[in-house]
Protein backbone atom coordinates (compact mmCIF):
# COMPACT_ATOMS: atom_id res chain seq x y z
CA UNK A 1 0.00 0.00 0.00
CA UNK A 2 1.34 3.44 -0.92
CA UNK A 3 1.94 5.99 1.86
CA UNK A 4 -0.37 8.95 2.20
CA UNK A 5 2.45 11.51 2.17
CA UNK A 6 6.04 11.69 1.00
CA UNK A 7 8.15 14.66 2.10
CA UNK A 8 11.14 15.28 -0.14
CA UNK A 9 14.17 17.17 1.16
CA UNK A 10 17.84 17.15 0.06
CA UNK A 11 19.12 16.12 3.49
CA UNK A 12 17.95 15.92 7.08
CA UNK A 13 20.43 17.79 9.28
CA UNK A 14 20.55 18.62 12.97
CA UNK A 15 19.98 22.23 14.07
CA UNK A 16 18.56 23.03 10.64
CA UNK A 17 15.27 24.94 10.43
CA UNK A 18 13.99 23.19 7.29
CA UNK A 19 14.88 19.73 8.63
CA UNK A 20 13.15 20.47 11.95
CA UNK A 21 10.16 21.82 10.01
CA UNK A 22 10.02 18.56 8.02
CA UNK A 23 10.12 16.41 11.15
CA UNK A 24 7.32 18.43 12.72
CA UNK A 25 5.12 18.04 9.62
CA UNK A 26 5.78 14.30 9.74
CA UNK A 27 4.87 14.12 13.44
CA UNK A 28 1.70 16.17 12.92
CA UNK A 29 0.44 14.00 10.05
CA UNK A 30 1.34 10.74 11.79
CA UNK A 31 -0.57 11.86 14.89
CA UNK A 32 -3.59 12.29 12.61
CA UNK A 33 -3.23 8.73 11.35
CA UNK A 34 -1.39 9.22 8.04
CA UNK A 35 1.63 7.23 6.95
CA UNK A 36 4.50 9.60 6.12
CA UNK A 37 7.89 8.92 4.55
CA UNK A 38 10.81 11.33 4.30
CA UNK A 39 12.72 11.04 1.01
CA UNK A 40 16.27 12.41 0.83
CA UNK A 41 19.07 12.88 -1.65
CA UNK A 42 21.80 12.20 0.88
CA UNK A 43 21.29 9.87 3.83
CA UNK A 44 23.26 10.08 7.06
CA UNK A 45 23.40 7.84 10.10
CA UNK A 46 21.13 10.33 11.85
CA UNK A 47 18.35 9.84 9.27
CA UNK A 48 18.58 6.11 8.57
CA UNK A 49 14.77 5.87 8.61
CA UNK A 50 14.52 7.97 5.45
CA UNK A 51 14.08 6.73 1.88
CA UNK A 52 16.78 7.48 -0.74
CA UNK A 53 15.53 9.38 -3.76
CA UNK A 54 16.59 6.51 -6.03
CA UNK A 55 13.82 4.37 -4.51
CA UNK A 56 11.14 7.05 -4.68
CA UNK A 57 8.23 6.09 -6.92
CA UNK A 58 6.08 9.19 -6.59
CA UNK A 59 3.08 7.04 -5.67
CA UNK A 60 2.02 8.78 -2.45
CA UNK A 61 -1.29 10.58 -2.27
CA UNK A 62 0.62 13.81 -1.63
CA UNK A 63 4.30 14.57 -2.26
CA UNK A 64 5.63 17.65 -0.46
CA UNK A 65 8.91 19.12 -1.75
CA UNK A 66 10.98 21.29 0.60
CA UNK A 67 12.75 23.66 -1.76
CA UNK A 68 15.46 26.19 -0.95
CA UNK A 69 18.44 25.10 -3.07
CA UNK A 70 19.22 23.06 -6.17
CA UNK A 71 18.89 19.34 -5.51
CA UNK A 72 18.49 15.90 -7.01
CA UNK A 73 15.18 15.46 -5.21
CA UNK A 74 13.80 18.45 -7.12
CA UNK A 75 15.31 17.11 -10.33
CA UNK A 76 13.59 13.75 -9.79
CA UNK A 77 10.25 15.52 -9.43
CA UNK A 78 10.89 17.40 -12.69
CA UNK A 79 12.12 14.32 -14.55
CA UNK A 80 9.12 12.22 -13.45
CA UNK A 81 6.65 15.10 -13.94
CA UNK A 82 5.29 14.33 -10.49
CA UNK A 83 2.57 16.61 -9.04
CA UNK A 84 3.75 18.17 -5.77
CA UNK A 85 2.95 20.48 -2.92
CA UNK A 86 5.79 22.99 -3.10
CA UNK A 87 6.87 24.11 0.38
CA UNK A 88 9.02 27.09 -0.53
CA UNK A 89 11.63 28.58 1.81
CA UNK A 90 13.16 31.01 -0.68
CA UNK A 91 16.49 30.80 -2.49
CA UNK A 92 19.37 33.17 -1.79
CA UNK A 93 20.53 34.89 -4.99
CA UNK A 94 23.66 33.27 -6.43
CA UNK A 95 25.41 36.64 -6.71
CA UNK A 96 26.12 36.58 -2.96
CA UNK A 97 28.30 33.47 -3.31
CA UNK A 98 29.99 33.75 -6.71
CA UNK A 99 33.13 35.44 -5.37
CA UNK A 100 33.32 33.22 -2.30
CA UNK A 101 32.24 29.72 -3.29
CA UNK A 102 31.39 29.22 -6.99
CA UNK A 103 30.09 25.69 -6.35
CA UNK A 104 27.50 27.00 -3.88
CA UNK A 105 26.58 29.79 -6.31
CA UNK A 106 25.91 27.17 -9.01
CA UNK A 107 23.78 25.15 -6.57
CA UNK A 108 21.51 28.04 -5.64
CA UNK A 109 21.26 29.11 -9.28
CA UNK A 110 20.22 25.56 -10.15
CA UNK A 111 17.59 25.77 -7.42
CA UNK A 112 16.12 28.90 -8.97
CA UNK A 113 16.05 27.28 -12.42
CA UNK A 114 14.36 24.24 -10.94
CA UNK A 115 11.81 26.49 -9.24
CA UNK A 116 10.62 27.72 -12.63
CA UNK A 117 10.29 24.13 -13.85
CA UNK A 118 8.47 23.04 -10.70
CA UNK A 119 5.79 25.71 -11.08
CA UNK A 120 3.79 23.75 -13.66
CA UNK A 121 3.89 20.63 -11.45
CA UNK A 122 2.70 22.41 -8.30
CA UNK A 123 -0.75 21.49 -7.00
CA UNK A 124 -0.38 23.98 -4.16
CA UNK A 125 2.37 26.27 -2.98
CA UNK A 126 3.03 26.70 0.74
CA UNK A 127 5.20 29.70 1.57
CA UNK A 128 6.81 30.62 4.90
CA UNK A 129 5.95 34.28 4.41
CA UNK A 130 3.98 36.63 2.19
CA UNK A 131 7.34 37.64 0.71
CA UNK A 132 7.91 34.06 -0.45
CA UNK A 133 4.29 33.69 -1.54
CA UNK A 134 4.59 36.62 -3.93
CA UNK A 135 7.48 34.92 -5.69
CA UNK A 136 5.45 31.76 -6.20
CA UNK A 137 2.49 33.73 -7.52
CA UNK A 138 4.86 35.51 -9.90
CA UNK A 139 5.70 32.10 -11.40
CA UNK A 140 2.04 31.50 -12.19
CA UNK A 141 1.15 29.32 -9.21
CA UNK A 142 -2.41 30.36 -8.33
CA UNK A 143 -3.02 28.21 -5.26
CA UNK A 144 -0.56 29.58 -2.69
CA UNK A 145 -1.01 29.43 1.09
CA UNK A 146 1.12 31.27 3.64
CA UNK A 147 2.05 28.97 6.53
CA UNK A 148 5.12 29.82 8.64
CA UNK A 149 7.96 27.49 9.43
CA UNK A 150 6.97 24.94 12.06
CA UNK A 151 9.23 25.93 14.90
CA UNK A 152 9.47 23.99 18.13
CA UNK A 153 10.24 26.28 21.03
CA UNK A 154 11.70 23.43 23.09
CA UNK A 155 15.12 24.16 24.59
CA UNK A 156 15.56 27.34 22.59
CA UNK A 157 13.27 29.45 24.72
CA UNK A 158 13.69 30.15 28.39
CA UNK A 159 11.72 32.31 30.79
CA UNK A 160 12.22 35.93 29.64
CA UNK A 161 13.68 38.01 32.43
CA UNK A 162 11.15 40.58 33.57
CA UNK A 163 13.73 42.73 35.35
CA UNK A 164 16.95 42.20 33.47
CA UNK A 165 19.88 44.02 35.02
CA UNK A 166 20.78 47.46 33.71
CA UNK A 167 23.18 47.54 30.78
CA UNK A 168 26.58 49.05 31.56
CA UNK A 169 27.06 52.54 30.12
CA UNK A 170 30.28 51.39 28.48
CA UNK A 171 29.22 47.90 27.49
CA UNK A 172 26.43 45.77 26.04
CA UNK A 173 26.25 42.43 24.23
CA UNK A 174 24.95 42.42 20.66
CA UNK A 175 23.93 38.99 19.35
CA UNK A 176 23.52 37.56 15.86
CA UNK A 177 22.26 34.01 15.25
CA UNK A 178 22.43 32.26 11.89
CA UNK A 179 24.84 31.17 9.18
CA UNK A 180 27.89 33.36 8.70
CA UNK A 181 27.30 34.08 5.01
CA UNK A 182 27.65 37.01 2.61
CA UNK A 183 23.89 37.58 2.33
CA UNK A 184 23.63 37.72 6.14
CA UNK A 185 26.10 40.63 6.10
CA UNK A 186 27.88 40.09 9.39
CA UNK A 187 30.55 42.41 7.99
CA UNK A 188 28.04 45.23 8.46
CA UNK A 189 27.56 44.25 12.10
CA UNK A 190 31.32 44.29 12.71
CA UNK A 191 31.50 47.74 11.11
CA UNK A 192 28.64 48.88 13.35
CA UNK A 193 30.47 47.51 16.41
CA UNK A 194 33.50 49.59 15.48
CA UNK A 195 31.32 52.71 15.60
CA UNK A 196 29.45 51.60 18.73
CA UNK A 197 32.75 51.00 20.53
CA UNK A 198 33.65 54.69 20.27
CA UNK A 199 31.08 55.46 22.96
CA UNK A 200 30.70 51.96 24.41
CA UNK A 201 34.30 50.70 24.55
CA UNK A 202 33.35 47.47 26.34
CA UNK A 203 30.54 46.46 23.97
CA UNK A 204 30.88 43.16 22.14
CA UNK A 205 29.34 41.29 19.22
CA UNK A 206 28.56 37.57 19.45
CA UNK A 207 28.16 35.67 16.16
CA UNK A 208 26.49 32.28 16.63
CA UNK A 209 26.42 29.96 13.62
CA UNK A 210 28.42 27.96 11.11
CA UNK A 211 30.34 29.71 8.33
CA UNK A 212 29.10 29.06 4.79
CA UNK A 213 31.32 29.59 2.88
CA UNK A 214 34.35 29.21 5.20
CA UNK A 215 36.26 31.92 3.31
CA UNK A 216 33.72 34.46 4.51
CA UNK A 217 34.62 33.71 8.13
CA UNK A 218 38.27 34.47 7.40
CA UNK A 219 37.20 37.75 5.82
CA UNK A 220 35.14 38.67 8.89
CA UNK A 221 38.08 38.02 11.19
CA UNK A 222 40.34 40.13 8.98
CA UNK A 223 37.83 42.97 9.00
CA UNK A 224 37.53 42.85 12.80
CA UNK A 225 41.32 43.08 13.10
CA UNK A 226 41.54 46.02 10.69
CA UNK A 227 38.80 47.90 12.55
CA UNK A 228 40.41 47.21 15.94
CA UNK A 229 37.54 45.21 17.42
CA UNK A 230 38.76 41.63 16.98
CA UNK A 231 39.03 41.09 20.73
CA UNK A 232 35.37 42.01 21.19
CA UNK A 233 33.88 39.81 18.47
CA UNK A 234 32.99 36.32 19.68
CA UNK A 235 32.90 33.77 16.86
CA UNK A 236 30.89 31.15 18.75
CA UNK A 237 30.31 28.81 15.80
CA UNK A 238 27.57 26.21 15.84
CA UNK A 239 26.24 25.66 19.36
CA UNK A 240 23.83 23.34 21.16
CA UNK A 241 20.28 24.43 21.95
CA UNK A 242 21.33 24.79 25.59
CA UNK A 243 24.21 27.11 24.70
CA UNK A 244 22.06 29.04 22.23
CA UNK A 245 19.49 29.67 24.95
CA UNK A 246 22.30 30.87 27.20
CA UNK A 247 23.45 33.38 24.57
CA UNK A 248 19.90 34.71 24.25
CA UNK A 249 19.81 35.16 28.02
CA UNK A 250 23.27 36.78 28.25
CA UNK A 251 22.73 39.22 25.38
CA UNK A 252 21.11 42.64 25.43
CA UNK A 253 19.94 43.00 21.83
CA UNK A 254 19.76 40.92 18.66
CA UNK A 255 21.05 42.63 15.51
CA UNK A 256 20.39 41.53 11.94
CA UNK A 257 21.83 43.24 8.85
CA UNK A 258 20.85 40.44 6.45
CA UNK A 259 19.83 41.40 2.93
CA UNK A 260 17.92 38.20 2.17
CA UNK A 261 15.63 36.43 4.64
CA UNK A 262 12.70 34.35 3.47
CA UNK A 263 11.45 34.17 7.07
CA UNK A 264 14.05 34.55 9.85
CA UNK A 265 13.71 31.97 12.64
CA UNK A 266 16.34 33.67 14.89
CA UNK A 267 14.23 36.85 14.87
CA UNK A 268 11.36 34.85 16.32
CA UNK A 269 13.60 33.06 18.81
CA UNK A 270 14.99 36.36 20.04
CA UNK A 271 11.55 37.88 20.49
CA UNK A 272 10.27 34.78 22.27
CA UNK A 273 13.21 35.06 24.67
CA UNK A 274 12.43 38.69 25.42
CA UNK A 275 15.46 39.99 23.52
CA UNK A 276 14.98 43.31 21.68
CA UNK A 277 15.52 43.18 17.91
CA UNK A 278 17.26 45.73 15.68
CA UNK A 279 17.13 44.63 12.04
CA UNK A 280 17.61 45.90 8.52
CA UNK A 281 14.39 46.05 6.47
CA UNK A 282 15.03 43.48 3.75
CA UNK A 283 12.96 40.67 2.23
CA UNK A 284 10.67 39.12 4.91
CA UNK A 285 12.31 40.73 7.97
CA UNK A 286 9.71 43.43 8.65
CA UNK A 287 6.91 40.93 8.06
CA UNK A 288 8.36 38.53 10.63
CA UNK A 289 9.14 41.20 13.24
CA UNK A 290 5.71 42.78 12.67
CA UNK A 291 6.33 46.05 14.48
CA UNK A 292 7.81 44.41 17.57
CA UNK A 293 11.40 45.54 16.93
CA UNK A 294 13.37 48.41 15.44
CA UNK A 295 13.49 47.93 11.67
CA UNK A 296 15.93 50.16 9.78
CA UNK A 297 15.73 51.32 6.17
CA UNK A 298 19.44 52.21 6.32
CA UNK A 299 22.13 49.93 7.72
CA UNK A 300 25.19 52.09 7.39
CA UNK A 301 27.49 51.53 10.40
CA UNK A 302 26.60 54.82 12.08
CA UNK A 303 22.86 54.20 11.66
CA UNK A 304 23.01 50.65 12.99
CA UNK A 305 25.32 51.66 15.87
CA UNK A 306 23.01 54.53 16.84
CA UNK A 307 19.98 52.24 16.94
CA UNK A 308 21.87 49.67 19.03
CA UNK A 309 23.10 52.33 21.44
CA UNK A 310 19.58 53.66 21.81
CA UNK A 311 18.30 50.22 22.83
CA UNK A 312 21.23 49.61 25.17
CA UNK A 313 20.84 53.04 26.79
CA UNK A 314 17.06 53.18 27.24
CA UNK A 315 15.67 50.69 29.75
CA UNK A 316 12.04 51.62 29.07
CA UNK A 317 12.57 51.09 25.35
CA UNK A 318 14.09 47.66 26.04
CA UNK A 319 11.13 46.72 28.23
CA UNK A 320 8.67 47.85 25.55
CA UNK A 321 10.48 45.91 22.82
CA UNK A 322 10.69 42.88 25.08
CA UNK A 323 6.96 42.87 25.78
CA UNK A 324 5.97 43.48 22.14
CA UNK A 325 8.42 40.83 20.97
CA UNK A 326 7.08 38.15 23.31
CA UNK A 327 3.57 38.86 22.06
CA UNK A 328 4.61 38.88 18.39
CA UNK A 329 6.45 35.56 18.75
CA UNK A 330 3.26 33.88 19.92
CA UNK A 331 2.06 33.98 16.28
CA UNK A 332 4.69 31.34 15.56
CA UNK A 333 4.07 29.04 18.51
CA UNK A 334 3.92 25.43 17.35
CA UNK A 335 0.28 25.14 18.45
CA UNK A 336 -0.59 27.92 16.00
CA UNK A 337 1.63 26.97 13.07
CA UNK A 338 0.73 23.26 13.22
CA UNK A 339 -2.92 24.19 12.76
CA UNK A 340 -2.06 26.49 9.86
CA UNK A 341 -0.05 23.74 8.17
CA UNK A 342 -2.84 21.23 8.73
CA UNK A 343 -5.36 23.56 7.13
CA UNK A 344 -2.99 23.98 4.17
CA UNK A 345 -2.71 20.20 3.65
CA UNK A 346 -5.99 18.78 4.97
CA UNK A 347 -8.04 18.60 1.77
CA UNK A 348 -5.16 17.07 -0.19
CA UNK A 349 -4.13 14.37 2.29
CA UNK A 350 -7.74 13.42 3.05
CA UNK A 351 -8.73 13.14 -0.62
CA UNK A 352 -9.54 9.61 -1.76
CA UNK A 353 -7.74 8.54 -4.91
Amino acid sequence: MSPAVDILIPQMASADATSNHTRLIQEMLEEKGFEVRIVVERRTRADSSTIPIEKWKGDARVSILQHSIGSEVAQSVIRNKSPIVLNYHNITPASYFQAWQPELARSVERGRQQLSQLASLTRRGIADSEFNAQELKGLGIDDVVVSPVLWQLGGRVGQPEQDKSEVSKEGGTVLFVGRLAPNKCQHDLIAALAVLSRFRPQSRLVLVGDASPPQYLLSLKGLARRLGVYGRVVFAGKVSDKDLLRWYQLSDVLACASEHEGFGVPLVEAMANGLPVVAYDAAAVAETVDGAGIVLSDKRPATMATALDRVLDDEQLRIGLRDRGIKAAQRFDISVTREQMWIALKDLVEARV
